[in-house]
C-alpha cells in the first residue's frame, strides 16, 4: 500500500477510534429514521442503506416551490454538483463535448437510479465517458417525487463504480385521496409546457397509483456573445420533450407488496454543434477561410487551427441537424419482507431501452459560403446519420435483516447489456453480461456511533466490439462508512471505498495504438462535519479525495492527414481533490440565507507520454476544461402563500485559454404564489443580467463555442382538483 493510501486509511481509522472512545459520553442521539416529506400526505422515509454522510434530498415540496424544469435543473444548485452543458439540449451519441454532463465533486463516474434500477449500459457508454447516462432520458420533473444526491460511493449496495456519487430518483407515489394537477406554462423563445399528473388509491388504500404525462417544447434560444457584446439567436437549438410515467403498488400486508413502474421519454433536440465565432465571421461569408480548389470549389487545408473554423457548423444549423432519442424503462418488484427501518427484501426484474437517431451534414463543411448554392440541394439529400441502440435487462435479489444493533443488507444483480451502432454502411454490435454481489452491515455501535463495512464482487464477461476483443474482468472491493453524533447538533462522518470500473467497448474502440488499456482502479476517501450552531445557523464541510492508480483518460487530437479531430483513450494516473463548504442562516421564520463553496483540483498524468501530431501531449489534453471554483448564494422568502428564491452562482478559476472569462456571475429568480390550496402561479427568471458565460469548454474551437442561454423567463399556472 502506498504512503498516500496509508495516510488516508489512518485518518479513517483514527476517526473510528476517536468516535468509539467518545461514545460512552452520549448526550442526545440523533434519530436516524428521519422522515422527509415530499408530499404531506405521503411521507418518504430517509434512505435506510446509507450511513449519513454528505447527502442532499430534493423533495416534491422543493420541486413545487422552485418549479424546476428538469432533474438536471433541480440538482444543479446542490453543493459539489456541476451540470456542464453545451448551451443546448441536442447532442451526439459518443461525443462528450457536445452533451450535457453531470459531475459530483469533480467526478463523472455517477451511478444513476430510477426507482432503484440502474439506468446505465455495460456494453457501451453514452457520450464515450464515465458519465454513462444521458440526462435527457431521465423522467420528466413532474413525474418525480424525490431526488437524493449522495456524494461519494454512499453504500456497498450501489456497486464499486460510484466514485463521484449516486443520483437516486424516486418517481411519484400514490396518495390516499385522488389528486389531479394540470400545469400550463409559457415563456421566452416560444417555450410552452403542458403537464398532467394524477395520483390516488383503491381498495382501502392497499393499491396506490400515479400517472403523469407532459410535453415541453421550445424554439431557438438567444445568448449574449462575450466577444462582440451583442445578443444573437442560437440557431437550431429548439427541442420537443414528451414524457409518460406510470406507477402502481399493491400492498398485500405491511411487509409484502408488488410494484410496477413504466416510463417512456421522447426527445427531439436540434443540434447546432457550436455557436458561431462572430469575431471572425467575415472570412466565412467572404469565402476566405482557406485556399479553394478551383475545380471542386471546396476548401483545401481547412482545419480547426484556422480562426473562425467553427463557423462552418452554421451549415448544420441551417440544414437542421438533430438528435432523436426514445427511452423506455420497465420494472416489476416484489417485496417479500421489510424491516422496521424500511429496508426491503425483494426480487426485481427490469428492462431499459434507449434508441438514438442522429442526423448531421458534415459533407458540406469544407464548402466556401460563396459556392454554397452549388452544393445546397445535394447536401439536403445526403445527410449523415447513425442509429445507436442500448438495451439492458436483468434481475436483482436483495435480503435485508435488522438483528439487534446490526442492519444487514446483501444481494445480487445480474444484467445483460446490448449495444448496436448502424449508419447504413456498417453495423457494429457489442454485448456484455455483468454480476454484482454485495453485502453490508450497518452496525449501531452506540446511540452516537454507526459503522458500516461493505464488500462487493463485480464480474464483467468478455465481449467484442468492431473487431476488438473485450476481456472478462472481475474484482473484489471493500468499503467502510462511519458516522458519529457528538450531540444533537454535530455529526462527523468518514468513509473509504475502493473503486473498480472495467474497460468499455467505447474505450477500446478509441484505444491509442501505443497504450493497451487497463481496468480503472483506485480509492475514494471522504470526511465531513455538519454542525448546527444555533436555532438559526448551521455549517457543513466535506473533503474528498479520489486516487486512481489507473484511470482511462479521453482526449481529442488533430489528424493532419484528414483534418479531423480523433478521440483517443490512454491509461493515466489520476488524483482528484474536492471540498464543499456550506452555511445557512435564518433571519426569522420567513427569511433565510444560504451560501456554498465547491472546489475541485484534478490532475491526470498519462503513463505513456506521447507527442501527438499537432505537438500536444496527453497530459496537456486530458485535464478537464471546467470551472475550478463554484460559489452559490440563496436569499429565500417563504411565508404562507408566497415563496421567493433569489440565487447567485459564481464560476471562477476558469482557464481563459478555453473560457471567455476567468469568472462568471449568474443570477436566477424563482417566484411562487398560491392563490388557494388548488391554484398556484409561478414565475422563473434565469440569467437575470443576461451574462455571457459557459459551463464547459472546447480546446478545439476557441473560446465561447458553447455559450449558455441568455436571459429568459417562464410563467406558469398549476391547478389541482
Amino acid at each position: 500500500m502506498s504512503s498516500k493510501k496509508k495516510k488516508y486509511l489512518s485518518l479513517i481509522v483514527a476517526c473510528c477510534l476517536v468516535t468509539c472512545s467518545n461514545s460512552v459520553f452520549a448526550e442526545e442521539p440523533i434519530d436516524e429514521d428521519v422522515v422527509v416529506y415530499g408530499d404531506k400526505e405521503n411521507p418518504i422515509i430517509e434512505n435506510p442503506y446509507t450511513t449519513k454522510g454528505d447527502t442532499n434530498v430534493i423533495t416534491r415540496e422543493d420541486i413545487e416551490k422552485h418549479n424546476y424544469s428538469s432533474v438536471a435543473d433541480a440538482i444543479k444548485n446542490v453543493p459539489g454538483v456541476l451540470i456542464a452543458t453545451p448551451g443546448y439540449k441536442g447532442g451526439e451519441y459518443g461525443y462528450s463535448s457536445f452533451n450535457s454532463e453531470l459531475s459530483i465533486n469533480g467526478e463523472n463516474g455517477i451511478v444513476v437510479l430510477v426507482d432503484g434500477v440502474r439506468v446505465d449500459n455495460d456494453a457501451s457508454a453514452f457520450a464515450g465517458t464515465k458519465a454513462k447516462v444521458d440526462l435527457h432520458t431521465l423522467p420528466g420533473i413532474n413525474d418525480v417525487e424525490q431526488i437524493e444526491v449522495i456524494k461519494g460511493t454512499g453504500a456497498a449496495i450501489y456497486g464499486a463504480d460510484a466514485a463521484g456519487g449516486v443520483l437516486n430518483i424516486i418517481t411519484r407515489r400514490g396518495t390516499d385521496k385522488p389528486r389531479s394537477t394540470l400545469e400550463i406554462a409559457g415563456g421566452s423563445f416560444n417555450h410552452f409546457k403542458t403537464a398532467f399528473t394524477h395520483t390516488g388509491s383503491a381498495q382501502n388504500g392497499s393499491i396506490r397509483y400515479s400517472f403523469g404525462i407532459s410535453r415541453d417544447r421550445r424554439g431557438d434560444s438567444k445568448y449574449h456573445d462575450a466577444a462582440t457584446g451583442k445578443d444573437y439567436t442560437f440557431n437550431n437549438t429548439g427541442y420537443v420533450d414528451e414524457n409518460i410515467n406510470f406507477h402502481i403498488t399493491k400492498d398485500f400486508d405491511a411487509k409484502q407488496s408488488l410494484t410496477l413502474d413504466y416510463s417512456n421519454v421522447y426527445e427531439l433536440a436540434y443540434y447546432p454543434i457550436t455557436a458561431p465565432d462572430y469575431a471572425n465571421i467575415n472570412s466565412f461569408y467572404n469565402g476566405t477561410m482557406a485556399a479553394i480548389d478551383p475545380i471542386t470549389h471546396r476548401y483545401t487545408g481547412l482545419s480547426s487551427k484556422v480562426p473562425g473554423y467553427r463557423n462552418i457548423f452554421l451549415y448544420d444549423a441551417w440544414l437542421g441537424s438533430y438528435d432523436e432519442v426514445r427511452t423506455q424503462r420497465m420494472s416489476a418488484k416484489y417485496v417479500f419482507n421489510k424491516t422496521d427501518e424500511n429496508a426491503e427484501s425483494y426480487v426485481r426484474i427490469f428492462r431499459n431501452t434507449s434508441k438514438y437517431n442522429m442526423v448531421d451534414y458534415s459533407s458540406i463543411w469544407n464548402v466556401p459560403y460563396t459556392y454554397l448554392n452549388e452544393f445546397w440541394d445535394a447536401a439536403k439529400d445526403s445527410a449523415n446519420s447513425h442509429r445507436d441502440t442500448e438495451e439492458t435487462k436483468g434481475i436483482a435479489v436483495q435480503l435485508a435483516n435488522h438483528i439487534g444493533n446490526n442492519s444487514l443488507t446483501y444481494g445480487a444483480r445480474y444484467a445483460f447489456s446490448y449495444y448496436k451502432y448502424s449508419d447504413g454502411r456498417e453495423d457494429k454490435e457489442a454485448d456484455r453480461k455483468s454480476w454484482n454481489i454485495y453485502a453490508q452491515d450497518k452496525i449501531k455501535v452506540s446511540h452516537k456511533y454507526t459503522v458500516t463495512p461493505g464488500i462487493n464482487y463485480s464480474y464483467y464477461s468478455e465481449g467484442e466490439y468492431a473487431g476488438t476483443k473485450i476481456s472478462s474482468s472481475n474484482q473484489f472491493t471493500f468499503s467502510l462508512y462511519n458516522s458519529y453524533d457528538f450531540d444533537s447538533t454535530t455529526n462527523l462522518y468518514a468513509s473509504a471505498s475502493q473503486i473498480f470500473r472495467p474497460v468499455t467497448s467505447f474505450d477500446l474502440s478509441r484505444q491509442a495504438e501505443y497504450d493497451k488499456l487497463q481496468d480503472e482502479k483506485g480509492w475514494n476517501w471522504n470526511v465531513g462535519l455538519s454542525k448546527r450552531l444555533s436555532d438559526k445557523d448551521s455549517v457543513e464541510i466535506n473533503y474528498a479525495v479520489t486516487d486512481m492508480t489507473n484511470a482511462i483518460a479521453r482526449y481529442s487530437v488533430l489528424n493532419e492527414a484528414t483534418g479531423k479531430w480523433q478521440t483517443k483513450a490512454v491509461n493515466a494516473s489520476r488524483m482528484k481533490r474536492s471540498m464543499n463548504l456550506g452555511f445557512t442562516h435564518k433571519f426569522d421564520d420567513n427569511w433565510s440565507f444560504s451560501g456554498t463553496y465547491s472546489w475541485v483540483n484534478e490532475n491526470y498524468h498519462a503513463k505513456n507520454t506521447h507527442i501527438n501530431p499537432d505537438g500536444t501531449t496527453d497530459d496537456m489534453m486530458i485535464n478537464k476544461f471546467r470551472p475550478r471554483n463554484v460559489y452559490r448564494f440563496h436569499l429565500t422568502y417563504d411565508k404562507e402563500k408566497w415563496f421567493a428564491d433569489l440565487a447567485c452562482s459564481i464560476y471562477s478559476g476558469n482557464d481563459t485559454r478555453y473560457f471567455t472569462s476567468g469568472s462568471f456571475n449568474v443570477w436566477d429568480l424563482a417566484l411562487n404564489y398560491r392563490l388557494n390550496k388548488d391554484l398556484q402561479l409561478y414565475l422563473n427568471v434565469n440569467n437575470i443580467t443576461n451574462a455571457a458565460y459557459e459551463t464547459k469548454a472546447l480546446a478545439s474551437y476557441s473560446t465561447g463555442a458553447l455559450p449558455e442561454m441568455g436571459r429568459n423567463f417562464m410563467f406558469g399556472v398549476k391547478y389541482s382538483f
